[in-house]
């Protein structure tokens, strides 16, 4: 073989494992209407309502499970209980897409629930909110309470113009709990029932969110509140359903995006396969960020986020939640019956959280959902108290509340959340601020949907889709 001929076939054999390892690296690009990163409720929403409209989606999922949050968990003896306690309140229009899927719902229980406070339990015992709160305030106490509702319920109202009045956003600088003392004229005690039913929403102290923010969430309860409804089965129920309708060979999990790059005409998102470390590129003409806020730091944008949403994102706060499923002996129901009606759920300001009753069967043990929040979820998810040492607290916390109890316990299992998984907007910050405005505009292709982006519930997944689903139909109308 002459020297020349030699040359040829090593320069051909380096092409030719060049061009294996770039197969390797690069698989085939893929083509779909929209790109969806993230297959919680918000992401799986959008391809739902994508597909109404006829469009194409895919969905790129970075865990092994779709859903984010709603998660269901199952025990022996067909026992379940949810893992994220995710409650779709009747205002929110994820019920309309259940109902399209012939989903079942469920309604327990009202905005308020029972609360323990101060040694002393009040039992939500009553047929309506009010007739709770006339249970355990006096007759003046209570017209404080209705002057402050209809003062609550008449601000909400303003929050829907655009722009919000001056003096309206300017509660975004003085704190939920500072703003109650001294504007409410409520009695200590009707404040502390307001801290002790708000606090669970937003996951941290009131004292640490605006204002502003803190009318936000009252919107739940004033008045006779708004009904939180559940999935009947559970609530995994849900996403498993609108998976199945958008179709589960468009959903692809175990994918970390890492870039999306756009242009003028479309976008490209390179993902990692977290099994295989295999890259591929999928393109798309738009995409749809649905994923937790902090989760953005992670992709690289190409043009790079705006400087206005990097400012959002260090900016905002979060809410801490820690969920404990909690086996106990089916005689344990005593402790939170009453006349054979149960009164959970129970709000116990102190380790326990919010105790939720799971579903279980007659006959067998009983499951409790314990919904930990704020600074005690923060320390139960920091991991420097061991297991053994959250469950000796989780139980010294029920003997105080239900003494006897402690021995029927049989099992705790813990779930853990990341710690900036819930959004929160601190005193500074609001929903309503440009910020956040920021994120409910397209960068170019790319639309950011997320509870982060509208509130901290189920509702801003869900009213986040719909927005950002409109926006991607208006702009196809004004390009074809």
């Amino acid at each position: 073989m002459n020297r020349k001929l030699s040359r040829r076939l090593i320069l051909s054999l380096l092409m030719c494992c060049f061009s294996l390892r770039s197969a390797w690296v690069w698989a085939q690009q893929e083509v779909t209407d929209v790109l969806i990163v993230g297959a919680g409720l918000s992401g799986l929403s959008a391809a739902y309502h994508l597909k109404k409209a006829g469009k194409s989606s895919v969905i790129l999922e970075m865990s092994p499970h779709i859903g984010g949050r709603i998660r269901t968990a199952a025990y022996a003896n067909n026992a379940h209980a949810e893992v994220g306690l995710e409650e779709f309140w009747e205002n929110n229009p994820a019920i309309e897409i259940l109902r399209e899927l012939n989903i079942p719902l469920e309604t327990s229980y009202t905005s308020f629930s029972s609360f323990y406070y101060q040694g002393k339990l009040h039992p939500f015992s009553h047929d309506s909110n009010l007739e709770f709160l006339e249970s355990f305030i006096d007759s003046d106490e209570m017209r404080a309470y209705k002057a402050w509702d209809s003062k609550m319920a008449a601000l909400y109202r303003q929050l829907g113009q655009q722009p919000l009045p001056a003096e309206i956003m300017a509660l975004k600088d003085i704190s939920f709990a500072d703003w109650i003392k001294n504007t409410s004229a409520l009695s200590p005690k009707t404040q502390e029932f307001v801290r002790i039913e708000t606090e669970p929403e937003y996951a941290a102290s009131w004292h640490k969110i605006s204002a502003l923010d803190g009318i936000a969430e009252w919107h739940l309860f004033s008045g006779e509140g708004l009904a939180p409804r559940h999935v009947v089965g559970g609530n995994q129920r849900a996403t498993e359903a609108i998976a199945d309708f958008v179709g589960r060979d468009n959903i692809r999990l175990n994918q970390l995006v890492t870039h999306i790059k756009s242009d003028h005409s479309s976008v490209e998102v390179t993902v990692t396969d977290q099994a295989s470390f295999q890259q591929q590129v999928f393109r798309a003409r738009y995409v749809i960020a649905a994923i937790p806020l902090f989760r953005l730091n992670d992709i690289q944008f190409t043009p790079p986020l705006t400087p206005d949403r990097r400012q959002a994102i260090q900016s905002q706060s979060a809410g801490a939640y820690f969920t404990a499923h909690v086996l106990v002996d089916g005689k344990a129901d005593k402790f939170w019956k009453q006349d054979d009606e149960s009164i959970l759920p129970i709000l116990t300001d102190g380790p326990l959280g919010v105790i939720y009753e799971g579903h279980s069967e007659v006959g067998h043990d009983a499951i409790l959902n314990l919904l930990v929040s704020g600074a005690e979820a923060e320390r139960f998810n920091a991991r420097i108290a061991s297991s053994d040492d959250i469950r000796e607290s989780l139980l010294e916390a029920f003997e105080r509340l239900w003494p006897g109890f402690g021995p029927l316990v049989k099992q705790m299992t813990f779930y853990r959340y990341h710690p900036r998984a819930i959004a929160s907007w601190p005193v500074g910050r609001s929903r309503f601020d440009q910020l956040s405005e920021a994120f409910r505009q397209p960068q170019g292709r790319v639309y950011f949907a997320g509870d982060f982006t509208e509130d901290t519930h189920s509702n801003g997944a869900a009213n986040s889709a719909m927005r950002v689903v409109k926006g991607i139909m208006q702009g196809s109308e004004n390009t074809e």
